[in-house]
């Protein structure tokens, strides 16, 4: 444990930041932090859209898909630095003991395959950072990691219990799946079988961006505001407009993602461009 300087909180060794006063530990010379090395500026760089003269400027949309989404978000997760302890933690319990590599991000739609709840909080992600300098730019990089990456996290469910159940089928693939976007992201379905995938009755009912909140939580010391993004972003209606900006820029990326960048018509009509 140690003590904030400024208004004496005691928290845990690897907190970043005060709860209570928000004292960045990371940037105070005084309490031992280091800068940021080089290599690792290079890659959050990378990871960003920033270049490395620290120009401003916002980065082209690389389509997510099922073929390049662990190599980006393998870029994302080394651009974490100042909070690379507590998010290494959370990121070993999601990928040993959760299904966040392989659940789909939901029943219905073009993400409704394996691997799809990994694609879209990587999209997600890539949006909010595209847009945070104009919208937002206060908002810290690895903050928008965090909330982006993490605000659908919920639906892992739990250890041991997995949110979505997949259901195997056999006969013709069908095309409950084959909207064009999840032609493109999905690895080719045999002919004979097919998978769809319904939640599980077993875990506890709870809001996603509850149970997204309860889960990073206990690994990640997290601000008010990064608090309120990851549970109420996708569903603002619940808090009746009271978000706080963190929240609106997310929300915002959300629904780029969603409604624009995983519907390839609507790409093509209204001329938006991504970058294979």
């Amino acid at each position: 444990m140690k003590k904030c300087p400024d208004c004496g909180m005691v928290i845990a060794n690897q907190a970043i930041r005060c709860p209570k006063c928000k004292f960045n530990f990371a940037e105070s010379p005084d309490a031992g932090g280091a800068a940021v090395p080089a290599e690792a500026a290079a890659v959050s760089a990378a990871a960003t859209g920033a270049s490395s003269k620290g120009s401003a400027g916002i980065m082209p949309m690389i389509e997510v898909t099922k073929d390049n989404v662990d190599e980006l978000y393998g870029q994302l997760k080394a651009a974490i630095v100042k909070r690379k302890t507590e998010f290494d933690h959370f990121i070993d319990f999601l990928e040993n003991r959760t299904a966040w590599l392989t659940a789909p991000a939901g029943t219905e739609g073009a993400l409704a395959c394996e691997k799809g709840l990994l694609i879209r909080s990587v999209g997600v992600t890539k949006q909010l950072l595209r847009i945070k300098d104009t919208l937002m730019p206060q908002l810290d990089e690895e903050s928008a990691i965090i909330i982006g990456l993490f605000h659908d996290v919920g639906k892992v469910g739990v250890e041991g219990k997995p949110y979505y159940l997949v259901e195997e089928h056999i006969g013709s693939s069908g095309s409950a799946l084959g909207l064009s976007f999840s032609s493109r992201i999905s690895s080719s379905v045999s002919s004979s079988s097919s998978q769809t995938f319904s939640i599980n009755p077993k875990l506890v009912k709870m809001n996603i961006g509850v149970r997204s909140l309860y889960l990073v939580s206990q690994y990640m010391l997290l601000s008010d505001d990064e608090a309120q993004a990851i549970s109420y972003a996708a569903e603002p209606e619940l808090i009746n407009g009271n978000t706080c900006p963190y929240t609106l820029v997310l929300e915002t990326a959300i629904k780029m993602q969603k409604n624009i960048y995983e519907n390839q018509d609507t790409i093509s009509s209204y001329s938006f461009t991504t970058i294979k």
